[in-house]
């Protein structure tokens, strides 16, 4: 009778970041969640580019990070990071998921740059589209090849921990935000999540629980920030006062400043270089939002969620903003952690930012999908 009663533990979430490190686990709590403990070591710039050198360093700190903060059992859920997988939009004849399954390889062998037969395959559809007068299946595919499976899998193992399942970067993305679905106006589900990271920046489409875009582009916002620092950072995308509402966030105005709107340039090199990269960067993204909003013009992007690493830099958030014409927001996701949890010897999260470059691993935290490998 006494199991009835026990707050459910959710596995522990690791996040093999090409920056960072990030393990988080929570329990659940009444109205919401409380954090066991999250635990976060910085990758040495040196061994960032060296793949054995990293594997090592993985080990030794995921080792020594589970020892030190006191997480709960040893199941775990891992996801292959952006970097090793592809993600291809497939659109397909209409049929049954079985058959699906089963044509995916024939659809995929000419989109892979490794041998189907040595890959792991799993799609995502993402709904019917119309292309002429005939309705067809837009298909998300997800590859990875096996190899890097087994190198991911042993990395793991040796660790001395249990893998629950490994999932995908996108689909912990996903997880992490599953919540605001539920506090937005139906008609206006549609929603960007943008994930700006070290090494790549992932685009995730999501309208209401179901993922309808997907795609990992470049350059990553690091490019964009090492072409040119902005010296100025009083502007800021978002008011941290919200860190405990649903949404965690405050609305982006996307405007530009009365200096910038009168000259109409740039004042130096740098801002120039890093306006490039930006407006290239930017242009990629609008590039996934034309193509998701021609598909779904019913349900179009109405708002951006910024997340990730390179998030933490309020006033790129604002200029990428700026370039999409779209209501943008930072989003914090482990609002829905209770924030006196979220302090102390147990928790590496920092007390005074929006923690957005948590998602991922909050996201695997929350536990299976229907998107595992």
């Amino acid at each position: 009778m006494l199991k009835l009663f026990r707050k459910k533990v959710y596995p522990i979430g690791i996040d093999l970041g090409s920056h960072s490190l990030k393990i988080i686990q929570v329990t659940e709590s009444e109205g919401g969640l409380q954090l066991i403990a999250a635990a976060k070591a910085v990758v040495p710039p040196e061994i960032r580019n060296d793949p054995l050198g990293l594997q090592n360093w993985y080990i030794t700190n995921i080792k020594e990070l589970l020892a030190v903060k006191p997480f709960k059992g040893k199941k775990v859920v891992s996801c292959l990071p952006a970097r090793t997988m592809l993600i291809q939009h497939l659109r397909l004849p209409r049929m049954e998921e079985k058959q699906l399954k089963k044509s995916l390889p024939w659809e995929a062998q000419e989109k892979l740059p490794f041998d189907v037969a040595g890959a792991l395959l799993r799609h995502i559809t993402a709904g019917e589209v119309y292309e002429g007068d005939e309705t067809r299946l837009e298909v998300i595919l997800l590859a990875a090849s096996r190899n890097v499976v087994q190198q991911h899998l042993h990395l793991i193992e040796q660790t001395k921990i249990e893998i629950d399942s490994v999932s995908v970067e996108a689909c912990a993305l996903v997880n992490s935000f599953a919540h605001l679905q539920e506090h937005m106006e139906q008609g206006s589900r549609a929603i960007l999540l943008v994930d700006l990271g070290h090494s790549c920046t992932k685009v995730v489409a999501v309208n209401g629980p179901k993922m309808t875009f997907c795609r990992t582009i470049g350059p990553c916002a690091e490019e964009v920030n090492g072409q040119g620092t902005m010296s100025d950072k009083k502007e800021a995308v978002v008011n941290s006062e919200t860190g405990g509402s649903a949404l965690a966030v405050e609305t982006a105005t996307a405007t530009m400043t009365e200096k910038t709107r009168e000259s109409g340039t740039v004042t130096n090199k740098a801002d120039s270089n890093m306006g490039t990269a930006l407006t290239e960067l930017a242009t990629e993204i609008r590039s996934c939002i034309r193509y998701h909003d021609i598909l779904f013009e019913t349900d179009p992007i109405t708002r951006i969620i910024f997340v990730g690493g390179q998030a933490k830099d309020k006033q790129l958030c604002q200029r990428l903003a700026q370039e999409l014409r779209l209501p943008a927001q930072l989003g914090d996701p482990l609002a829905r952690i209770e924030a006196g949890s979220r302090i102390g010897r147990h928790s590496d999260l920092d007390a005074e930012q929006i923690n957005s470059d948590w998602a991922v691993a909050f996201g695997l935290c929350l536990g299976e999908n229907n998107y595992n490998l």
